[in-house]
């Protein structure tokens, strides 16, 4: 009886201590988690990984631009960011995506190329942190 007892309570500890080893990681994973521009930041890089996706196999662009303008009126995490630059590079951007979605397929792929640099110049500003993870978009 007592060797059940203790087992159940050693899985028990052991699975408490792993859902808040979980629970860290989600943490680190994404430290502005609740701010409404982070999670459309997170939904944008989800779009530009579909939009890669449709280029690498040739497939038409479909339209993320009514979206992502609210990268323009999202409330982010320090509003200390939404600064004229932040607008700047922001207006740049959906410039850009807008010439994605509406160039030629001949286009395609240089226009994808310049919306993903378009991304690394802002986050080299602002919020590095997902300049990695944005690197993954990239083309050759």
């Amino acid at each position: 009886m007592r060797k059940i007892q203790f087992l159940f309570l050693f899985a028990l500890g052991l699975l408490i201590s792993c859902q808040k080893e979980e629970n860290k990681k989600e943490t680190i994973q994404y430290p502005n988690q609740d701010a409404p521009l982070a999670l459309l930041m997170r939904e944008m890089f989800l779009d530009m990984e579909e939009m890669k996706e449709g280029i690498v196999e040739g497939k038409k662009i479909k339209s993320y631009l009514e979206k992502h303008k609210e990268l323009l009126t999202a409330k982010p995490t320090d509003a200390k960011v939404k600064t004229e630059h932040f607008n700047t590079v922001g207006m740049a951007y959906l410039a850009n995506l807008r010439t994605l979605e509406e160039g030629s397929e001949d286009a395609l792929l240089d226009n994808y190329k310049s919306l993903v640099s378009t991304c690394l110049a802002c986050h080299t500003s602002y919020c590095p942190g997902p300049v990695k993870r944005i690197n993954l978009l990239k083309l050759d």
